[in-house]
Order: structure tokens, then C-alpha cells, then sequence
């Protein structure tokens, strides 16, 4: 798996999984929140900043093998060398899902800390909001 979706992933099965701690577990990341807020934050960069990462490595090469000459061989015949290949995008729709995946997990933590009465629902909205989550009217009922 990339870089870019495994470290996407770590952090989504990481917040999936809190949203299933005893509440006196869970106290424990509410006073980590502003560092698991962070981490949803960066990973998000981190796919957002991919196809322009991508780009330059793309670029790199292309400009390396030019300048040198560089040329592969198959291992099943030696003798036959070309051009290397050029490097792999992580398909669109790969980074897509890691990206939903991550928001909806992190959305999922924020409203189970809400339901516990852990944090206020100008604190979800806010961490949300600034995430480019959306937040369902219904998920933030009284939890009284």
C-alpha cells in the first residue's frame, strides 16, 4: 500500500477504534484532542498534497534519466534494456476513499465524545468545520 493512504488508514482505524473505548478510556483522548485533531489535519494535507508531490518525483525522474541516460533490464532477459518505467499515481479514486474514510471516522470520534458529554457541540461544529466535515443535525440531539 502507498505511504500516503497507510499513514490515512493507520489513523482511521486509530479513531475508528476509540469510538468503541469505555467512556473512562475515552476521557483519555478528549485530553488528546487537539493532538488527534492535528493528525486528521495532516493526513488530510498529506492526500491533498500527493498529485503535486507526485508531479515532482514524476519530474525528477524523467529529468534524471534524460540527463544520464538510464536505462532497466528484465530480469527474465538481461539483455533486453529501455527506458525505466515511469513511476505510479495512486489511483484518484484510492486517495478519494482514504480521504472519506478518515473524515468519516474523525466525525464518528467527535460525535461519540459529544454523546458522552465530553465535549460541547460548538467544539464538534468547530473541529468539523475546520476539517471541511459536514455535521448531521440529528447526530447532535440532546444527549442528556
Amino acid at each position: 500500500m502507498p505511504y500516503t493512504t497507510e499513514i490515512v488508514k493507520l489513523l482511521t482505524d486509530q479513531l475508528a477504534k476509540f469510538v468503541t473505548l469505555n467512556r473512562h478510556h475515552l476521557v483519555g483522548q478528549v485530553a488528546n484532542l487537539e493532538f488527534w485533531l492535528g493528525e486528521v489535519q495532516h493526513g488530510l494535507a498529506v492526500i491533498g498534497g500527493y498529485n503535486n508531490r507526485f508531479d515532482r518525483l514524476r519530474s525528477a525522474q524523467r529529468r534524471h534519466v534524460a540527463e544520464h541516460g538510464t536505462t532497466e533490464f528484465r530480469l527474465e532477459d538481461p539483455l533486453i534494456h529501455g527506458p525505466p518505467s515511469p513511476p505510479r499515481r495512486v489511483p484518484d479514486g484510492q486517495m478519494r476513499e482514504a480521504r472519506n474514510a478518515l473524515r468519516e471516522a474523525t466525525y464518528r470520534f467527535l460525535v461519540r465524545f459529544y454523546k458522552e458529554g465530553l465535549i460541547s457541540e460548538r467544539s464538534v461544529r468547530q473541529a468539523c468545520g475546520d476539517l471541511g466535515i459536514g455535521v448531521e443535525a440529528s447526530d447532535l440531539r440532546s444527549h442528556g
